[in-house]
This record gives structure tokens, C-alpha cells and sequence, in this order.
């Protein structure tokens, strides 16, 4: 009797697992559009008393997609601020509270005193240069661009940016408010 509920036990555990063809690695893509969206992500988050008040993802998508993105520095961004008005001409990035920069380090010639009065020597000191976005574009629900991001919720706005091409490595985004001051953002330009 043992043997032929053994057999049937035996069977039956090959039937079930002999005919199923998906793994838990199907499930998974590798897309790889999608992967260097995420490993090109960042978020800040502007707070006051431990509470956030708004909060936003950027990518840089000139590492994302180099072959579409080469004549500037352009980057896709979901913004939530709390508490604001669903009035699109002042919420988002349009909201007069709140900006986005990008944020270059220049090197200047500047005459160094101690040297100057001695050899005449001038020396370079970095200047910080804020540039505001050429391109706002604000994206909709269907934007091809927005539905491939892996950020997604109905509370953000979403945008595509375009700042002018600069020479740095890195790239410095400032989210700045009038009322909760300012979150940098930095990234690595991949070549």
C-alpha cells in the first residue's frame, strides 16, 4: 500500500513541477533603459519641522539614453509639493516659492594679494554659476518618456528639463524654497 501511495506522491510531484516553464526570474526584465533610469535617480526632500514639505525625484537622462540626450543636460523630474494648489500655472515647478537650478563651478583668474604686490601672479578660484532650465516641459499621463521612468504616482508632476551642455564631471542641482531652503542633487557624467 505504501508503494502506491509513493508512486502516486511521486507522480503527481512531476506532473506539477514537469510542466511548469516560468521561473521567478521571469518575472523579472532586464531592461536596461529602466536600469540606468534607477542607478541615475535621486531624491531630496525640502522638510520643516520634521515634516516634508515637498519632495523631488530627478534623473539624469544623459547617461540614460546618450545618443538622445547630447545637446544639453536634461534631466526628468517628479515633483510633489504638499499643501499646494492643484492650479497648474502656480503648482510643480511653476509655483513661484520653488526652483530648480544647476549649479557650474568655474575656474576665474583672480590677482592673489599676497603674490600680487611681489610678482605680479594671478591665480584661479572657483566661481559658482547658476544656470535656470532653457526647456520646462511639463509631461502628461501618456508621455511615452514618463511611462518608462520607474517613478509613478498620481500626487507628482512630472517634467523634462534641459539646462545648456557644461564641461564638469559633475552636475549640481539645487531644489531650492523661499520658506524650507534648498537640497542639492549631484551627479556623475558617465563617458
Amino acid at each position: 500500500m505504501n508503494k502506491f501511495l509513493a508512486l502516486g506522491l511521486l507522480i503527481t510531484v512531476l506532473l506539477f513541477s514537469g510542466c511548469s516553464r516560468t521561473t521567478a526570474f521571469d518575472f523579472f526584465s532586464t531592461d536596461t533603459y529602466y536600469e540606468k533610469a534607477v542607478s541615475n535617480m535621486q531624491k531630496v526632500s525640502l522638510m520643516k519641522d520634521m515634516e516634508t514639505k515637498a519632495l523631488l525625484h530627478a534623473i539624469y537622462l544623459n547617461n540614460v539614453d546618450e545618443e538622445l540626450y547630447n545637446d544639453g543636460e536634461y534631466f526628468f523630474i517628479a515633483i510633489h509639493i504638499i499643501d499646494e494648489s492643484r492650479d497648474g500655472n502656480r503648482s510643480g515647478l511653476n509655483n513661484p516659492l520653488y526652483s530648480l537650478k544647476m549649479i557650474e563651478s568655474i575656474e576665474i583668474e583672480v590677482p592673489d594679494i599676497q603674490s600680487y604686490k611681489a610678482k605680479d601672479i594671478n591665480t584661479t578660484k572657483p566661481k559658482l554659476i547658476s544656470h535656470l532650465p532653457l526647456i520646462v516641459k511639463p509631461l502628461d499621463q501618456d508621455n511615452v518618456l514618463r511611462l518608462s521612468m520607474p517613478i509613478k504616482n498620481r500626487w507628482n508632476q512630472y517634467y523634462l528639463l534641459k539646462f545648456e551642455k557644461i564641461k564638469e564631471e559633475k552636475i549640481r542641482l539645487v531644489f531650492e524654497s523661499d520658506l524650507y531652503g534648498s537640497a542639492p542633487l549631484t551627479f556623475l557624467k558617465e563617458e
